[in-house]
């Protein structure tokens, strides 16, 4: 009897560690990640917004996406393979050639703002993307932080692109 005395304290002593140490990380854990990438595409600025504009052939490029349902000229709704719930994207600002932004919400967990900008080089342009998100949950806070690293997926997001626009017409 004393054993399993012993062990049920032990079992509740962990739960107890495990819950105060998910309530401490989500008042650290910052609610609002935001990472700047750039990467150089040999391509014209027109050929890098033909393919970031086309999006019924994302899945062509991105892997990660099962789907993309295309609402109207300003949104669209991406399915990706491991996620919980889908992508809704609104074009917010159109200034080609020079930049785009999109907001994109995941049901009400998360709020996101992506901006592309491109500028000449000598043997094509540079494109400088900047994502960012934020969640009001501060568990959804926490998984993010231990489960999805934005940075790592905007750049292969953008190598993704840049091998789509630079294969594109060859």
């Amino acid at each position: 009897m004393r054993i399993l005395k012993k062990l049920l304290i032990a079992v509740a002593a962990v739960i107890l560690v495990v819950t105060l140490a998910i309530v401490v990380a989500g008042f650290f854990v910052p609610a609002e990640r935001s990472f700047a990438n750039e990467i150089d595409i040999n391509a014209p600025a027109d050929k890098v917004w033909q393919v970031l504009t086309d999006k019924k052939r994302y899945t062509e490029w991105q892997t990660r996406l099962e789907r993309v349902e295309i609402t109207d000229d300003q949104h669209w709704i991406e399915y990706p393979k491991d996620a919980p719930e889908p992508l809704s994207f609104r074009l917010e600002t159109d200034s080609r050639p020079s930049s785009m932004e999109f907001s994109y919400t995941m049901g009400t967990a998360i709020n996101g703002h992506w901006k592309g900008e491109i500028a000449p080089t000598a043997s094509g342009v540079r494109l400088r993307t900047i994502d960012s998100c934020k969640t009001n949950s501060w568990l959804m806070k926490i998984m993010l932080a231990a489960f999805f690293d934005l940075d790592s997926f905007a750049k292969d997001w953008n190598e993704k692109l840049k091998q789509r626009v630079e294969t594109l017409d060859r």
